[in-house]
Protein backbone atom coordinates (compact mmCIF):
# COMPACT_ATOMS: atom_id res chain seq x y z
CA UNK A 1 0.00 0.00 0.00
CA UNK A 2 2.70 2.86 1.02
CA UNK A 3 4.61 1.75 -2.55
CA UNK A 4 1.58 2.33 -4.37
CA UNK A 5 0.84 5.76 -2.43
CA UNK A 6 4.68 6.88 -3.21
CA UNK A 7 3.84 5.56 -7.03
CA UNK A 8 0.42 8.17 -6.78
CA UNK A 9 2.54 10.66 -5.59
CA UNK A 10 5.11 10.92 -7.36
CA UNK A 11 2.88 10.56 -10.92
CA UNK A 12 1.11 13.69 -9.26
CA UNK A 13 4.25 15.53 -9.12
CA UNK A 14 5.12 14.72 -12.62
CA UNK A 15 1.51 15.44 -13.55
CA UNK A 16 1.75 19.09 -12.17
CA UNK A 17 5.47 19.79 -13.60
CA UNK A 18 4.00 18.91 -16.82
CA UNK A 19 1.02 21.14 -16.31
CA UNK A 20 3.14 24.42 -15.23
CA UNK A 21 5.61 24.02 -18.17
CA UNK A 22 2.46 23.63 -19.96
CA UNK A 23 1.24 26.71 -18.85
CA UNK A 24 4.79 28.56 -18.95
CA UNK A 25 4.68 28.38 -22.48
CA UNK A 26 2.24 30.94 -23.17
CA UNK A 27 3.25 33.19 -20.27
CA UNK A 28 6.94 32.85 -21.88
CA UNK A 29 5.88 33.64 -25.40
CA UNK A 30 4.12 36.99 -23.75
CA UNK A 31 7.17 37.59 -21.60
CA UNK A 32 9.14 37.75 -24.67
CA UNK A 33 7.11 40.09 -25.80
CA UNK A 34 5.55 37.79 -28.71
CA UNK A 35 2.30 38.33 -30.03
CA UNK A 36 -0.65 35.55 -30.48
CA UNK A 37 -1.46 35.99 -34.03
CA UNK A 38 -5.03 35.32 -33.78
CA UNK A 39 -5.58 38.49 -31.19
CA UNK A 40 -4.63 40.78 -34.75
CA UNK A 41 -6.86 38.44 -36.68
CA UNK A 42 -9.48 36.33 -35.70
CA UNK A 43 -10.09 34.93 -39.13
CA UNK A 44 -6.50 33.56 -39.67
CA UNK A 45 -6.74 29.45 -38.56
CA UNK A 46 -4.34 28.05 -35.91
CA UNK A 47 -3.84 23.94 -36.26
CA UNK A 48 -0.13 24.02 -34.50
CA UNK A 49 1.12 20.58 -36.19
CA UNK A 50 3.81 19.98 -32.88
CA UNK A 51 0.81 20.36 -30.55
CA UNK A 52 -0.29 16.66 -32.56
CA UNK A 53 0.89 13.37 -33.53
CA UNK A 54 0.72 15.01 -37.08
CA UNK A 55 4.32 15.63 -37.38
CA UNK A 56 8.04 13.73 -38.12
CA UNK A 57 8.29 13.67 -34.49
CA UNK A 58 5.23 11.48 -34.04
CA UNK A 59 4.12 13.18 -30.40
CA UNK A 60 3.14 16.12 -29.03
CA UNK A 61 6.00 18.47 -28.64
CA UNK A 62 4.23 21.23 -27.14
CA UNK A 63 1.57 20.12 -24.62
CA UNK A 64 -1.74 22.46 -24.33
CA UNK A 65 0.12 25.18 -26.26
CA UNK A 66 -2.49 26.11 -28.63
CA UNK A 67 -1.95 29.80 -30.13
CA UNK A 68 0.54 30.95 -32.66
CA UNK A 69 3.03 33.38 -30.68
CA UNK A 70 5.22 35.50 -33.15
CA UNK A 71 7.00 38.79 -32.53
CA UNK A 72 5.02 41.98 -33.01
CA UNK A 73 6.21 42.94 -36.12
CA UNK A 74 6.32 39.54 -38.07
CA UNK A 75 2.64 38.45 -36.78
CA UNK A 76 1.33 42.39 -38.64
CA UNK A 77 3.23 40.58 -42.31
CA UNK A 78 1.05 37.55 -41.70
CA UNK A 79 -2.56 39.33 -40.74
CA UNK A 80 -1.54 41.90 -44.21
CA UNK A 81 -0.69 38.37 -45.61
CA UNK A 82 -4.33 37.59 -44.88
CA UNK A 83 -5.75 40.75 -45.61
CA UNK A 84 -4.15 40.45 -49.60
CA UNK A 85 -5.61 36.36 -49.54
CA UNK A 86 -8.96 37.93 -48.58
CA UNK A 87 -9.00 40.59 -51.24
CA UNK A 88 -7.68 37.46 -54.36
CA UNK A 89 -10.36 34.81 -52.71
CA UNK A 90 -12.85 35.79 -50.73
CA UNK A 91 -14.13 33.01 -47.78
CA UNK A 92 -9.74 31.96 -47.85
CA UNK A 93 -7.77 31.93 -44.93
CA UNK A 94 -4.30 31.09 -43.77
CA UNK A 95 -3.90 28.53 -41.66
CA UNK A 96 -0.70 28.52 -39.37
CA UNK A 97 0.77 25.18 -38.66
CA UNK A 98 3.86 26.45 -36.18
CA UNK A 99 5.00 30.13 -35.55
CA UNK A 100 7.27 30.69 -32.50
CA UNK A 101 8.74 27.70 -30.93
CA UNK A 102 11.00 27.49 -27.74
CA UNK A 103 14.54 25.80 -27.95
CA UNK A 104 13.93 23.37 -25.48
CA UNK A 105 11.59 22.02 -28.32
CA UNK A 106 14.20 22.75 -30.89
CA UNK A 107 16.42 20.58 -29.29
CA UNK A 108 14.22 17.74 -28.29
CA UNK A 109 13.32 18.15 -32.31
CA UNK A 110 17.40 17.94 -33.71
CA UNK A 111 17.79 14.75 -31.75
CA UNK A 112 15.17 13.12 -33.31
CA UNK A 113 17.09 13.58 -36.97
CA UNK A 114 20.66 13.39 -35.47
CA UNK A 115 22.77 11.13 -37.50
CA UNK A 116 20.45 10.75 -40.15
CA UNK A 117 19.74 12.78 -43.45
CA UNK A 118 17.12 14.83 -42.57
CA UNK A 119 19.41 17.11 -39.95
CA UNK A 120 19.05 19.99 -42.95
CA UNK A 121 15.67 20.37 -42.21
CA UNK A 122 16.06 20.94 -38.25
CA UNK A 123 17.92 24.00 -36.87
CA UNK A 124 20.44 23.18 -34.84
CA UNK A 125 19.67 23.27 -30.79
CA UNK A 126 22.41 25.09 -29.48
CA UNK A 127 21.64 28.45 -31.24
CA UNK A 128 18.68 27.60 -33.14
CA UNK A 129 16.51 28.86 -35.98
CA UNK A 130 14.39 31.47 -36.84
CA UNK A 131 11.19 29.78 -35.48
CA UNK A 132 13.20 30.28 -32.11
CA UNK A 133 13.62 33.98 -32.47
CA UNK A 134 9.82 34.27 -33.40
CA UNK A 135 10.13 35.39 -36.84
CA UNK A 136 9.07 32.24 -39.32
CA UNK A 137 6.12 30.90 -39.50
CA UNK A 138 4.98 27.37 -41.12
CA UNK A 139 1.24 28.22 -42.95
CA UNK A 140 -0.77 27.21 -45.70
CA UNK A 141 -3.97 28.43 -47.47
CA UNK A 142 -7.00 26.97 -46.52
CA UNK A 143 -10.24 27.29 -48.47
CA UNK A 144 -14.21 28.80 -47.32
CA UNK A 145 -14.77 25.54 -45.39
CA UNK A 146 -11.57 24.93 -43.41
CA UNK A 147 -10.05 22.74 -45.67
CA UNK A 148 -6.39 22.67 -46.49
CA UNK A 149 -5.75 23.89 -50.42
CA UNK A 150 -3.83 21.11 -52.10
CA UNK A 151 -0.35 21.93 -52.01
CA UNK A 152 1.45 18.70 -53.25
CA UNK A 153 2.67 17.68 -50.25
CA UNK A 154 2.35 17.45 -46.94
CA UNK A 155 3.15 19.27 -44.05
CA UNK A 156 7.07 18.02 -42.76
CA UNK A 157 7.30 16.25 -46.39
CA UNK A 158 10.84 15.62 -46.20
CA UNK A 159 10.67 15.02 -50.33
CA UNK A 160 11.75 16.97 -53.25
CA UNK A 161 7.99 17.31 -54.31
CA UNK A 162 7.95 19.78 -50.87
CA UNK A 163 10.55 22.09 -52.34
CA UNK A 164 9.91 25.47 -53.80
CA UNK A 165 13.62 25.67 -55.23
CA UNK A 166 17.41 24.76 -54.56
CA UNK A 167 19.30 28.35 -53.77
CA UNK A 168 18.14 30.37 -50.90
CA UNK A 169 18.71 33.75 -53.47
CA UNK A 170 16.08 33.20 -55.44
CA UNK A 171 13.63 35.39 -56.55
CA UNK A 172 9.81 34.95 -56.56
CA UNK A 173 10.10 34.10 -60.41
CA UNK A 174 12.64 31.77 -59.69
CA UNK A 175 10.76 29.82 -57.15
CA UNK A 176 7.37 30.02 -59.44
CA UNK A 177 9.59 28.64 -61.74
CA UNK A 178 11.14 25.40 -59.72
CA UNK A 179 7.58 25.09 -58.88
CA UNK A 180 6.05 24.71 -62.29
CA UNK A 181 9.33 22.17 -63.13
CA UNK A 182 7.58 19.99 -60.44
CA UNK A 183 4.76 19.93 -62.04
CA UNK A 184 6.22 19.40 -65.77
CA UNK A 185 8.01 16.03 -63.94
CA UNK A 186 4.73 15.41 -62.35
CA UNK A 187 5.96 15.45 -58.60
CA UNK A 188 3.09 17.78 -57.87
CA UNK A 189 -0.38 18.37 -59.58
CA UNK A 190 -1.64 21.28 -61.54
CA UNK A 191 -3.69 22.37 -58.85
CA UNK A 192 -0.86 21.83 -56.42
CA UNK A 193 1.40 23.74 -58.42
CA UNK A 194 -1.35 26.94 -58.41
CA UNK A 195 -2.08 26.94 -54.68
CA UNK A 196 1.84 26.53 -54.09
CA UNK A 197 2.51 29.86 -56.64
CA UNK A 198 -0.54 31.77 -54.65
CA UNK A 199 0.33 31.49 -51.50
CA UNK A 200 4.42 32.03 -52.98
CA UNK A 201 2.84 35.47 -54.24
CA UNK A 202 0.86 36.61 -51.28
CA UNK A 203 4.04 36.42 -48.88
CA UNK A 204 6.25 37.54 -50.98
CA UNK A 205 4.07 41.02 -51.29
CA UNK A 206 4.63 41.58 -47.52
CA UNK A 207 8.44 41.10 -47.54
CA UNK A 208 8.67 37.19 -46.58
CA UNK A 209 10.57 34.26 -48.40
CA UNK A 210 10.33 31.02 -48.20
CA UNK A 211 12.76 28.17 -46.56
CA UNK A 212 13.27 26.31 -50.53
CA UNK A 213 12.79 23.24 -49.11
CA UNK A 214 9.64 23.65 -47.35
CA UNK A 215 6.84 24.90 -49.23
CA UNK A 216 5.17 26.25 -45.94
CA UNK A 217 8.00 27.90 -43.94
CA UNK A 218 8.11 31.91 -44.48
CA UNK A 219 10.80 34.08 -43.30
CA UNK A 220 12.24 37.16 -43.40
CA UNK A 221 14.45 38.11 -46.27
CA UNK A 222 17.45 38.47 -44.11
CA UNK A 223 20.35 36.26 -42.99
CA UNK A 224 20.34 33.93 -40.14
CA UNK A 225 23.49 36.03 -38.67
CA UNK A 226 21.66 39.02 -38.83
CA UNK A 227 18.48 37.48 -37.49
CA UNK A 228 20.15 36.37 -34.43
CA UNK A 229 21.66 39.60 -33.99
CA UNK A 230 18.15 41.32 -34.34
CA UNK A 231 16.27 39.34 -31.97
CA UNK A 232 16.31 37.73 -28.65
CA UNK A 233 16.18 33.33 -28.66
CA UNK A 234 13.54 32.27 -26.98
CA UNK A 235 15.34 30.22 -24.14
CA UNK A 236 12.99 28.31 -22.61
Amino acid sequence: MARRVIWLLALLIASCELWAQEIDFNEQMKRYGLVDVQSLDKNIGVELKYATEDNFVGENMYGSLRKAYLLPHFAKKVVQAQQILRQRKPGYSLLIYDAARPISVQRRMRKVVEGTPFTAYVADGSRGGRHNYGVAVDLTIADEAGVPLDMGAGFDDFTRKAWVGEDDAFSLAEYKSYVEKLRREGLISNEAAANRCLLLEIMDMVELRPYVKEWWHYQEKISMPTTRERYKLLDF
